[in-house]
């Protein structure tokens, strides 16, 4: 990419010259292509602002579009830009520009979708994800999404067929295993709950609210030591996440002791006051 716009940046350079010169451009030099060049020169502009200065790329963006309405990259850039600042509204316009220039754009369904589903939106990012898949069907990352996006639908077998088509990609997803864990805990099928939630904490033992959905899991099933080493591990990985010692204050409430339900209580009492 960088290499396309060094070119057209050369080419806004020479064509520039020639005109200074009083020379005539070259048959190929028309006045769409230099317009595109002259637009990549604020494109190669917002590479170089700083990483958080999102108003600075935002605004080399613009003016790369002002030149040359129909640049896709420019839309898409702008676009992200725009989502960094939690302007999704105009993210949303962008990209569906980008998606009209260049009906391929892959990227641009993801991000659309990824936005909508965000915004609790979940047949239109289900669609948006079901795009990119069209387009790239071996992006688990898609299938992640719209996995997730069926979950939170409640479409629970199309939740799991996603999942698994992202373990088949990508064996080691931590998060595709932990999903997929969640589905099988809403339908109250266990022991395999417990197996997917065990397989992502193998896959990232800092993963705490695997431990925290696992424990619930051996609740139920009345394994109480299991359950209380699990809701430990995520305390301490978030000790200030009142979830944990809440389940911890239900299971000592079911056991009857009192004087470690009511630490736990007098903790979260203190954590809700900061």
């Amino acid at each position: 990419m960088k290499t396309f716009f060094y070119f057209l940046v050369i080419l806004a350079t020479a064509l520039t010259n020639a005109v200074a010169q009083g020379a005539t451009p070259t048959p190929e030099a028309t006045p769409d292509t230099e317009k595109r060049a002259k637009a990549a020169v604020f494109l190669e502009q917002a590479n170089t602002c700083p990483p958080k200065n999102s108003l600075c790329k935002i605004t080399a963006f613009s003016k790369a579009i002002e030149i040359s309405p129909d640049f896709a990259e420019a839309y898409n850039g702008r676009a992200i830009a725009y989502r960094t600042t939690g302007d999704d509204s105009r993210a949303l316009a962008d990209f569906g520009r980008v998606i009209e220039l260049d009906p391929r754009a892959a990227s641009a369904y993801f991000n659309r979708a990824t936005i909508l589903a965000s915004h609790n939106e979940l047949s239109e990012a289900i669609e948006n994800f079901s795009k990119t898949l069209e387009i790239l069907p071996e992006s688990a990352s898609a299938y992640l999404g719209r996995g997730n996006a069926h979950l939170r639908s409640r479409h629970y077998q199309s939740a799991i067929s996603d999942f698994e088509k992202v373990i088949q990609l990508d064996p080691k997803s931590s998060d595709a295993y932990f999903d997929r864990g969640t589905v099988f805990y809403l339908r109250n099928d266990i022991a395999k709950a417990i197996d997917d939630f065990t397989k992502a904490i193998e896959l990232r033992p800092d993963l705490e609210i695997a431990y925290l959905s696992r424990s619930k899991c051996y609740d139920l099933k009345g394994d109480t030591e299991k359950a209380l080493t699990d809701l430990a591990k995520f305390i301490e990985l978030q000790p200030m996440d009142v979830r944990g010692y809440q389940e911890r204050v239900n299971i000592y409430d079911k056991l009857g002791d009192k004087e470690k339900a009511d630490a736990d209580r007098q903790k979260i009492t203190e954590i809700r006051k900061h």
